[in-house]
Protein backbone atom coordinates (compact mmCIF):
# COMPACT_ATOMS: atom_id res chain seq x y z
CA UNK A 1 0.00 0.00 0.00
CA UNK A 2 1.23 3.42 -1.07
CA UNK A 3 0.81 5.65 1.73
CA UNK A 4 3.14 8.99 0.26
CA UNK A 5 -0.10 10.53 -2.05
CA UNK A 6 -0.36 14.12 -2.12
CA UNK A 7 -3.53 15.58 -4.13
CA UNK A 8 -3.14 19.75 -4.66
CA UNK A 9 -6.43 21.56 -5.92
CA UNK A 10 -5.49 25.34 -7.83
CA UNK A 11 -7.62 27.83 -8.61
CA UNK A 12 -8.05 27.99 -12.10
CA UNK A 13 -5.47 30.98 -14.21
CA UNK A 14 -8.72 32.27 -16.34
CA UNK A 15 -12.28 32.47 -16.36
CA UNK A 16 -12.57 30.13 -18.83
CA UNK A 17 -11.21 26.95 -17.14
CA UNK A 18 -11.91 24.67 -14.29
CA UNK A 19 -10.14 24.13 -11.56
CA UNK A 20 -6.31 22.33 -11.83
CA UNK A 21 -6.08 18.85 -9.45
CA UNK A 22 -2.43 17.79 -9.32
CA UNK A 23 -2.10 14.08 -7.91
CA UNK A 24 1.58 13.26 -6.71
CA UNK A 25 3.01 9.40 -5.94
CA UNK A 26 6.33 8.32 -5.55
CA UNK A 27 5.74 6.96 -9.09
CA UNK A 28 5.02 10.08 -10.63
CA UNK A 29 2.44 13.00 -10.77
CA UNK A 30 -0.62 13.40 -13.14
CA UNK A 31 -2.12 16.81 -13.56
CA UNK A 32 -5.97 17.12 -14.44
CA UNK A 33 -7.98 19.67 -15.40
CA UNK A 34 -11.89 20.35 -14.69
CA UNK A 35 -14.45 21.49 -16.68
CA UNK A 36 -15.62 25.09 -15.59
CA UNK A 37 -19.57 24.00 -14.52
CA UNK A 38 -22.03 25.85 -17.16
CA UNK A 39 -23.13 29.14 -15.64
CA UNK A 40 -26.56 29.45 -16.02
CA UNK A 41 -29.17 32.64 -15.58
CA UNK A 42 -31.65 30.63 -13.37
CA UNK A 43 -31.89 30.64 -10.26
CA UNK A 44 -31.43 27.14 -8.44
CA UNK A 45 -34.31 25.29 -6.19
CA UNK A 46 -35.27 26.06 -2.66
CA UNK A 47 -35.79 23.84 -0.49
CA UNK A 48 -39.27 24.74 0.42
CA UNK A 49 -43.30 23.33 -0.05
CA UNK A 50 -44.56 23.19 -3.29
CA UNK A 51 -46.97 26.03 -2.27
CA UNK A 52 -44.57 28.80 -1.75
CA UNK A 53 -43.49 28.50 -5.97
CA UNK A 54 -45.78 28.64 -8.85
CA UNK A 55 -47.41 25.47 -9.47
CA UNK A 56 -45.88 25.85 -13.37
CA UNK A 57 -42.69 25.83 -12.18
CA UNK A 58 -42.95 23.37 -9.26
CA UNK A 59 -43.94 20.89 -12.09
CA UNK A 60 -41.85 21.90 -14.55
CA UNK A 61 -38.41 21.37 -11.47
CA UNK A 62 -40.54 17.58 -10.22
CA UNK A 63 -40.40 16.77 -14.00
CA UNK A 64 -36.55 17.24 -13.79
CA UNK A 65 -36.09 15.34 -10.46
CA UNK A 66 -38.02 12.71 -11.89
CA UNK A 67 -35.82 12.43 -15.45
CA UNK A 68 -33.06 12.01 -12.62
CA UNK A 69 -34.45 9.19 -10.84
CA UNK A 70 -35.69 7.31 -14.30
CA UNK A 71 -31.27 7.00 -15.04
CA UNK A 72 -30.14 6.15 -11.99
CA UNK A 73 -32.67 2.77 -11.68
Amino acid sequence: MDLYKSINVFEPKSDKSGAEVTLVTPKGRKTFHLRRPNTSNEQPPLAIESFAVEPEHYAELMKRVESLNRFSK
